[in-house]
């Protein structure tokens, strides 16, 4: 069973470390979508094409400007254990806040792409009709 729970919750390597990093910087890097939504349909409505490679730089610079500092400070050298620390010394209200702040981060990551796909579609005039409306 040791074995097991190593696999899982070891704090440097086990699955949940990684899961976490993954999520981590899944939604983390949804926040830049606003602005990569905005610059993609300029570049859209300027040149009248989609040219797929710089739709991706137009995604990719954005989100490793603002990506590499966030995993820095969180993930390099082993940051993160300072913080593993600091959550066994706190009590449930003090884990009752941060739950909620990770909540809170997780729907702004989701709202943040649904905003950019409006931006996105409000520059290019493109009305969109949905099958229930």
């Amino acid at each position: 069973m040791t074995e097991l729970d190593k696999f899982f919750n070891d704090k440097k390597s086990g699955f949940s470390i990684g899961f976490a990093h993954h999520n981590f910087g899944a939604f983390y890097s949804t926040y830049t979508c606003i602005l990569s939504f905005v610059l993609e349909a300029l570049y859209i409505k300027f040149n009248g094409e989609i040219n797929t490679f710089v739709i991706i730089v137009i995604f990719a610079i954005p989100t490793g400007i603002c990506y590499i500092p966030a995993y820095k400070a969180v993930f390099s050298n082993d940051k993160y254990l300072q913080y593993f620390k600091q959550f066994e010394k706190e009590d449930e209200h003090w884990h009752k806040i941060w739950k909620r702040r990770t909540i809170a981060f997780i729907l702004g990551a989701i709202a943040s792409i649904i905003f950019g796909v409006y931006l996105c579609f409000t520059i290019l005039d493109v009305k969109v009709q949905f099958p229930w409306m």
